[in-house]
């Protein structure tokens, strides 16, 4: 007896795709984490034409002597846990401080930031992702993989649960 092409159900294709997802997002952090990239949200439209409000920038460590006129940092404070993302306007090698500017803003920003306060140079931005990290309060790229890691399992789980009580009430035959 010739057997029907079986239907995908609308349970399995939803499964299927928040699968392919978890995965695409579990190898995206691993790829910034191994790049040694961090991620940072934009909360401003400073930077309007280059970057917007809710773009994630992801900046790498760059050595002082290798950042020039133009190149847009990311600065911050651990201990603030304050970030932006600006454009170098100038710079002073012998203090070590480089002078910033949104690119939206008509002027320079207030006080030139000394070399130990820049996180890195932008290495690419990824528009509207930064509404995730705005969204559940500035989540690390590390929390961020552990909660991928347990949204997957659990969608894993999920799927195995489903399929037995399936199974155990006569749904699961072929035929």
């Amino acid at each position: 007896m010739k057997k029907d092409r079986v239907k995908p159900k609308v349970g399995n294709v939803l499964f299927n795709i928040l699968a392919i997802i978890t995965v695409i997002s579990v190898g995206f952090v691993a790829f910034n984490l191994l790049s040694g990239a961090k991620g940072y949200a934009v909360t401003s439209d400073s930077m309007a034409e280059t970057l917007h409000r809710g773009d994630l920038v992801f900046s790498k460590k760059a050595e002082f002597a290798e950042l020039d006129v133009g190149d847009v940092v990311t600065v911050g404070s651990k201990e603030l846990d304050e970030y932006f993302t600006h454009r170098i306007v100038a710079i002073d090698r012998d203090n070590q401080t480089v002078t910033t500017r949104g690119d939206n803003n008509p002027e320079d920003d207030p006080m030139p930031t000394h070399a130990d306060r820049i996180v890195g140079k932008m290495w690419y931005s990824v528009p509207l992702l930064g509404y995730f990290s705005i969204a559940f309060g500035g989540v690390s790229q590390i929390k961020g993989l552990i909660i991928l890691a347990i949204a997957a399992v659990a969608l894993v789980a999920l799927n195995m649960l489903l399929t037995h009580m399936k199974k155990k009430n006569g749904g699961g035959s072929d035929e």
